[in-house]
């Protein structure tokens, strides 16, 4: 029994491992941005319940994401709002935004918003912005299957909303201005971005 349950507990190990260098990640990524010390920046983390929410939300969410891009963005909200309490609450739901977005869900945003997607099938030109199901499912074949619950999520979280399909077996949805935001943070930090 031993011998079976050793190689799981690797993998959580690994992914313990992971996280943690993502938090750290984020952590300097912060005290860089803001010339902060891990110290003060705890300190101000703990000063009040909003920028205690918004703190362990993204630390929360870098730990458990895939994405060395979305620990980028998480730390960029954080320091956008160690400067600026005002933006609190935003900066929570922009988090909360970006926790769920996986890759999949990304590569659909840039999809739709540059306009890479095949014509509409009712001759229609693109409208930017605004997208199709049948769209999604044939520019983006390997996430056919998944293009419902994927706007599923982007609708649930205000980035993206229904839109008027002219056919009633076809779904569309419009990107709105929250979900251009929140796309900006993963296109906008990072190495690369520097």
């Amino acid at each position: 029994m031993a011998a079976a349950v050793k190689p799981a507990l690797e993998l959580v190990a690994v992914r313990e491992s992971r996280g943690m260098r993502h938090i750290e990640q984020l952590v300097l990524a912060v005290t860089e941005a803001t010339g902060l010390s891990p110290e003060e920046f705890e300190v101000w983390a703990k000063s009040t319940d909003g920028r205690l929410m918004l703190s362990t939300s993204a630390i929360q969410a870098a730990y458990n994401t895939t994405s060395e891009r979305k620990v980028w963005a998480l730390a960029a909200v954080l320091a956008e709002n160690l400067e600026d309490d005002a933006q609190l609450d935003l900066g929570i739901l922009i988090v909360g935004a970006l926790a769920d977005l996986e890759p999949a869900h990304v590569r659909v945003l840039h999809a739709v918003l540059e306009a890479s997607l095949p014509p509409r099938p009712d001759g229609s030109e693109h409208v930017p912005g605004v997208v199709i199901q049948s769209q999604l499912e044939e520019g983006l074949p390997h996430l056919a299957a998944g293009i419902r619950p994927i706007m599923a999520t982007l609708v649930r979280h205000g980035i993206a909303e229904d839109a008027l399909a002219h056919d009633q077996h076809n779904a569309a949805w419009r990107i709105t201005p929250f979900g251009r935001h929140c796309l900006t943070y993963l296109q906008d930090n990072g190495p690369e971005a520097r």
